[in-house]
């Protein structure tokens, strides 16, 4: 359906039988599953020496078949779902967590029963805002709301146990989760390193299945972009399903995955999701209003109405349920879907019209018509036997890493509990996304270049104004202005490229944490790490520049490590702070917020005495005081000032004055001759004493330190609770 492999032997016959039968293949993988009844059999890997080819996965098994990806071994898992009630948060803030607020006064979805097995692909339908996406975020322990009810895998109570859920299931929300920049093969590499343990063949083996079976081979070099020449919406929603069926899991859950495509394109992407669900897989589906050609292709559907089940059951039973229950009949060739769908939307109408009760009161009738007529159900007894499949405990390490016949009889014996966890260290995680995230940053290198030549051009601008400065008394000021606005750019800088940074990534990032892709300190350390060395290549070019333009006397080596801890400061103060902005717009205007106290109060502008007392716990806290005392120093400390003339003393112009120890009066230029002045004279006059460098180098560790883990806390807030079931932190401090 998707296209097969191209192959440029147009006149070797064997070649050609090979490509009838890779289109035989490629026919299996849009539904043709006549020959062995949509089951498939058992893949065996085979590792190659020296690693494995992309055209190796076009070789034959024993049987003379090719291997295809949906032929995979998976344990068998249901979910049952047993009243289940939700209630969201009116208000998820710090200080609501905290003292007990977040009143669970809207009730999202009602005594909801139903049973997912393998091999069936479940539509989830309803109307805007029937609860659809809702019933995924709670299946996947994304919801932060108040539960009630119970879900039960394989018997197994899973409250207090949502990892589990996690490991065994992936959700694709409606929205575009793929980082910019990248091809398909890359995000899938990425994702292969990071989720299988295996060895690189074997991952390049699982990637060349996936990109083939999904039709991906023709686009799989092109970066995602937001140009016309790049991957189409349906190729987009494709490497997203791919990256998901990296580790083979049991529930595929997709929130309106038609959503954007073409009639073609979404009937092309549910018969793939079908033939995924054929092999021991459920996939679960959210859809507004399908077309009767993909509503007939689910094997069971679920309505919601404003949180309340109106029906549940296969598609051949709504139709049915629509003549006997509801007393509205549904034509032969009419879609039963739609047909349902302008019904609820008549009754409301009418309900509007009366001015007769709630305004959502119509979705009780069908929910109350639903209960009366489905009792067992309703109840949560299903209609047929409730089958379980037991654990098996031995292939369970599936459920999180990918491991196939080849090699999986090698591995030791494993207790159920830990086959939910990773199977990749913590350090090759860190690994990974460090390399990951350096390709991001240099993939555009219009960017990096853009951002390296602005600190050029800055560094160059103030050299230009304060250019080989001379050591003398008149000069001295603009010696202090120099130094005080190297540190002040680059706490500006900082700050300003780190407030929107976790705004513009938490959706990929919540995305790839609840599924299971990596842990969260991995993903901080690694953005940390990354990020902090790009930081300091444009440090080292902006304070080198600055150092020999404007002829200072501080070590180069003091000048570049005063400027790189402040700009590390200000990037993780941009980074927490940031995260508390709702959209990019309120971030960019944290930085100025932060920054304009703690430049004023630094002791610059006013010195310290005169600060107002409610002012002054500002000052004492301003890192950019901290980081001023120690240029200061290094800078002064040691400086030879050429001696004043007696000229510039009487216009006032020697703001040290002579520098003799004794001085007579009356002063003329005859008797006295005017000294040389030391560097330090001017710190005591600023009352910056030479011992507190070591002072503030420590307190600025220490708020550096703190930051650090502060902004760790603000991403675990932003990532786990506000997409998350708050299993792993809630409010950072609060539970």
């Amino acid at each position: 359906m998707y296209g097969k492999a191209d192959h440029h032997h147009e006149d070797d016959p064997a070649q050609l039988l090979q490509e009838k039968e890779m289109a035989n293949l490629a026919g299996a993988a849009s539904g043709d599953y006549s020959s062995n009844g949509g089951r498939g059999r058992i893949f065996h890997d085979r590792d190659v020496e020296g690693g494995m080819h992309m055209d190796g996965i076009d070789e034959k098994d024993s049987d003379g078949r090719y291997g295809t990806f949906f032929d995979e071994e998976i344990d068998q898992m249901t979910l049952k779902v047993r009243g289940l009630t939700y209630y969201s948060r009116s208000s998820t803030s710090c200080l609501n967590s905290c003292f007990g607020g977040g009143n669970p006064s809207r009730k999202l979805l009602k005594n909801i029963n139903a049973t997912l097995r393998p091999n069936q692909m479940v539509g989830l339908m309803g109307p805007s805002g029937a609860g659809k996406s809702t019933f995924l975020r709670v299946l996947t322990g994304r919801a932060d709301g108040v539960i009630e009810g119970k879900l039960e895998l394989n018997g197994q109570d899973l409250r207090g146990k949502w990892e589990r859920m996690a490991m065994i299931s992936k959700f694709l929300p409606a929205e575009d989760v793929l980082y910019q920049g990248f091809t398909p093969m890359q995000l899938l590499s990425y994702a292969a390193c990071l989720r299988l343990r295996c060895s690189e063949a074997q991952r390049q083996r699982r990637i060349g299945l996936l990109i083939r079976e999904l039709g991906l081979e023709k686009c799989k070099n092109t970066a995602i972009t937001t140009s016309s020449h790049s991957l189409s919406t349906g190729e987009r929603k494709r490497v997203m399903i791919a990256l998901e069926l990296l580790t083979n899991p049991n529930f595929l859950l997709l929130d309106e995955p038609c959503s954007g495509l073409d009639s073609r394109n979404a009937e092309n992407t549910m018969t793939l999701l079908r033939d995924i669900a054929r092999n021991k897989r459920t996939v679960v589906v959210s859809i507004h209003q399908p077309s009767i050609s993909i509503f007939e292709k689910f094997d069971l559907v679920i309505w919601l109405n404003n949180g309340d089940m109106c029906f549940y059951g296969s598609p051949k039973k709504l139709r049915a349920y629509l003549k006997d229950k509801l007393s509205s009949p549904c034509g032969e060739l009419e879609n039963p879907a739609t047909h349902f769908m302008q019904l609820m939307e008549t009754k409301q109408q009418l309900k509007t019209k009366r001015g007769g009760g709630p305004e959502h009161s119509h979705s009780r009738v069908f929910s109350d018509i639903w209960k009366r007529t489905s009792p067992r159900i309703a109840a949560g007894t299903a209609n047929d036997d409730l089958r379980h499949h037991p654990l098996n405990k031995p292939n369970s390490i599936m459920q999180q890493t990918w491991q196939s016949d080849g090699f999986a009889a090698t591995l030791p014996q494993i207790d159920e509990d830990s086959a939910y966890t990773f199977k990749i260290s913590f350090i090759t995680q860190v690994w990974v996304l460090f390399k990951r995230r350096a390709k991001l940053q240099l993939i555009d290198l219009n960017r990096f270049a853009f951002n390296l030549s602005f600190y050029v051009m800055a560094a160059a601008f103030l050299g230009a104004i304060f250019w080989k400065l001379e050591l003398t008394q008149d000069k001295l000021r603009d010696r202090e202005s120099a130094v005080f606005s190297t540190i002040t750019f680059t706490v500006w800088m900082s700050l300003n490229t780190s407030s929107p940074k976790l705004l513009l990534e938490k959706a990929v990032v919540a995305h790839e944490y609840h599924n299971g892709y990596y842990r969260l300190p991995a993903y901080y350390l690694a953005m940390l790490l990354c990020d902090t060395i790009f930081m300091s290549v444009y440090i080292v070019v902006f304070t080198s520049i600055c150092w020999y333009m404007m002829g200072l006397n501080a070590n180069w080596t003091e000048f570049y490590m005063i400027n790189w801890m402040l700009a590390l400061m200000s990037d993780q103060l941009g980074f927490t702070a940031g995260s508390l902005a709702t959209s990019i717009t309120s971030a960019m205007l944290i930085a100025p917020f932060v920054y304009v106290p703690c430049s004023i109060l630094c002791g610059f502008f006013i010195t310290p005495e005169n600060i107002p007392l409610y002012f002054r716990w500002l000052h004492e806290i301003s890192f950019i005081r901290f980081g001023w005392h120690m240029i200061m120093v290094s800078e002064f400390v040691g400086l030879e000032i050429e001696p004043c003339t007696y000229e510039d003393f009487r216009n006032g112009k020697c703001p040290l004055g002579p520098c003799n120890k004794q001085f007579d009066r009356p002063m003329s230029q005859l008797h006295h001759k005017f000294l040389s002045c030391k560097g330090e004279k001017l710190l005591e006059v600023l009352d910056m004493a030479p011992d507190m460098w070591e002072t503030c180098l420590f307190r600025l560790s220490v708020l550096v330190i703190g930051l650090i883990i502060l902004g760790y806390v603000a991403c675990a807030r932003v990532v786990v609770t506000r997409f998350g079931s708050g299993y792993f932190i809630n409010c950072g401090c609060c539970r």
